[in-house]
């Protein structure tokens, strides 16, 4: 009965939630009990109190590492911690209302304030601890943003271990920043990208310590396609950091670009000039949950690129065929990917551009995939001594041409999964469909069915059935939302179970 009265109170409990948008009853962040404080934090707050004369409202960082309004950190190496305070101050006679940021240091129980400062925002939209001006100077970077989340801009501060205070040396607008060591001097760098409200096309700008000077040492101005900033990401391949750019396109989809430091030129560039192809090009999406990621944790950050839509959802637009590249890994952009045979005997040929192979390998270029019936007209008028011989069903090339993505797959966008596939089942396996959610591989070849996907509801069972296999042969390889993802591989593949059943990933 208690437990029937609680489930019939919740909605009215959301209700009074939602209702807080109004300002009629107060917002959700009113209606939260706020977390309590430890020990430390109570007594750093009595003494900030006493310092502005009045109550300090603390202020989160919205992203990050550091989430807490107290970072607690020993900035000069004696072994007792300072604390550095993101607070606002209602009592502040100042018009901007800013956050501030203080600096407080203890002796025993005693805190007192050391350094007080005003931010550049009234939010405060990540932070950052780096050791750029060296061992023994820690440099605190902080991203402010407005109210509306539209404007940011980035303070750059250093301990200064003498005075036992903090000293701003570098203030920028911005709309994303990464903090590594894309230089190769072995301490951390900052790659800014310019703010949304700049005209033109995206730039970043590399600033690195020189001479105990903050300095812009190369800036790049980004594709025309990526319109404003997604998402950026570090990355790691062969021992050097590169960055990878999501942004938006001006129709709204996604695209990616990577950028590296070339120590040799001391210029920032792009794999894609590297490689003489356009990855923004290659990696447009039209869906904004297929982001950039470490798809094999490996430390380097892989790029999606579509390779085509699965025939059997083509009309929902469901699911796609989708490769992940670490671009900074590979010497020339290869693929071999050929779209699904929508109509018997016809080959769709991939969206993506087949680099010309040097070797006769698969017959070279794009020979190897045109149409039956194309095919058979040139070879009878270019030689009618020797008729075209029929072909074979069995005939496949004994080697396909090359292909250097990370991962191969298929992406369930509708239900928010990424299921890697064997990178030898490409071009060899069709998409099948079973009613609504559910879905089959088969070998295109033999026919068999490969594998089966049943993705069910919260009070769902698995089906059974001479395809589906028995409710015990399935796996659950992924949790979205309100569903489950189960997969039954079937045996004498010649593949690594684990291969498939341990690489799902829920895309956000």
């Amino acid at each position: 009965m208690k437990k029937n009265c609680l489930l019939l109170l919740l909605p009215a409990v959301l209700l009074l939630l939602l209702c807080g948008c109004s300002g009629k009853i107060g917002n959700v962040e009113e209606l939260l009990e706020a977390p309590k404080l430890s020990q430390s934090q109570s007594h750093v707050v009595e003494e900030l109190n006493r310092y502005i004369g009045g109550s300090a409202k603390l202020k989160y960082p919205r992203k990050g590492d550091f989430l807490s309004p107290f970072v607690f950190k020993d900035l000069n190496g004696d072994g007792v911690e300072e604390a550095v305070v993101f607070y606002g101050d209602d009592n502040s006679e100042a018009k901007t209302k800013n956050v501030r940021i203080a600096l407080l240091g203890q002796t025993g129980n005693k805190w007192s304030v050391l350094w007080d400062e005003e931010g550049l925002g009234t939010e405060v939209e990540s932070v950052n601890f780096s050791s750029m001006y060296g061992e023994g100077a820690p440099t605190l970077i902080v991203g402010y943003t407005s109210t509306n989340l539209s404007d940011k801009f980035m303070g750059v501060y250093t301990y200064l271990k003498e005075q036992n205070t903090i000293q701003k040396v570098d203030e920028r607008s911005y709309s994303e920043y990464a903090l590594a060591d894309f230089t190769g001097t072995g301490i951390d760098d900052l790659i800014v990208l310019s703010p949304a409200t700049q005209p033109g096309p995206m730039q970043a700008s590399l600033l690195s310590v020189q001479s105990g000077q903050l300095q812009p040492i190369a800036t790049l101005s980004l594709d025309s396609l990526l319109q404003s900033c997604f998402g950026i990401y570090t990355s790691q391949s062969g021992g050097r950091y590169s960055l990878v750019v999501d942004g938006y396109t001006s129709g709204g989809t996604l695209a990616s670009e990577e950028l590296y430091f070339d120590g040799k030129a001391q210029r920032l560039l792009t794999h894609s000039t590297r490689l003489g192809v356009s990855i923004p090009n290659l990696s447009t999406r039209a869906v904004t949950n297929l982001r950039s990621r470490d798809i094999d944790e490996d430390g380097a950050m892989e790029i999606p690129v579509v390779l085509g839509n699965v025939s059997a959802f083509s009309t929902e637009q469901r699911m796609l065929w989708l490769s992940y590249y670490d671009f900074a890994s590979i010497d020339t952009f290869e693929n071999n990917f050929e779209k699904e045979a929508v109509l018997p005997g016809q080959r769709i040929q991939s969206v993506l551009p087949v680099l010309p192979q040097s070797s006769s390998v698969g017959g070279g270029g794009n020979s190897g995939s045109a149409t039956t019936g194309s095919s058979a007209a040139h070879g009878g008028s270019s030689s009618p001594a020797q008729p075209t011989p029929a072909p074979t069903p069995t005939a496949t090339p004994v080697e396909e041409k090359p292909t250097n993505e990370k991962a191969f797959g298929l992406a369930d966008l509708s239900y928010g999964y990424y299921m890697q596939l064997p990178i030898s089942w490409k071009n060899r396996v069709t998409v099948e469909r079973m009613g609504t959610r559910n879905w089959y591989l088969t070998d295109t070849a033999s026919g068999e069915t490969l594998l089966v996907v049943q993705i069910l509801g919260p009070d769902e069972t698995l089906s059974g059935g001479v395809r589906l296999g028995t409710a015990e042969e399935y796996t659950q390889v992924a949790a979205v939302g309100r569903y489950r993802v189960f997969v039954r591989i079937r045996e004498g593949t010649g593949i690594d179970t684990a291969d498939i059943l341990g690489k799902v990933t829920v895309l956000s």
